[in-house]
């Protein structure tokens, strides 16, 4: 990949953020609720940031590797958005894991979240892996 798409996905990564600053859980908006960051603060979510950088950005002559590593770091954050939204509300409220309860405390601003991010994955897919490099006019080869 050429530095103009790493820094193009790089921006559209970081994009994929944003509903996260906004509240994705609880009871009564407001209140109790919880902020999609925490997607972000758990192990899942940490190195899934960490995956995608190295992948997009750490030179390397396995290119098939690194694209793989920065497609695992935009799926990680789904993976992580999956997993919160399964489990955030088991030692606050419910103490018991319930996809009935899960969905009944998301707002709607996680869905929007969890959409854009699997956006992001898509997007990622594609110009690393079908995108044709425009130097060259075909695609890069996997090595």
């Amino acid at each position: 990949m050429d530095k103009k798409t790493k820094k193009l996905l790089t921006i559209f990564y970081i994009i994929s953020f944003l509903p996260m600053i906004l509240p994705q859980y609880g009871g009564c908006r407001g209140v109790d609720d919880v902020r999609g960051i925490i997607n972000l603060c758990n192990p899942i979510g940490i190195l899934s940031v960490i995956l995608f950088y190295i992948g997009v950005w750490i030179p390397n002559k396995k290119q098939r590797m690194m694209k793989l590593m920065g497609l695992l770091g935009c799926m990680g954050i789904v993976l992580s958005e999956m997993f919160e939204f399964l489990t955030w509300h088991y030692m606050t409220i419910t103490q018991e894991v319930s996809i009935q309860n899960s969905i009944s405390y998301a707002f709607p601003e996680f869905y929007v979240g969890l959409g854009i991010s699997l956006l992001m994955i898509l997007l990622y897919a594609y110009v690393a892996f079908f995108k044709k490099d425009a130097r060259y006019g075909y695609e890069e080869k996997w090595t």
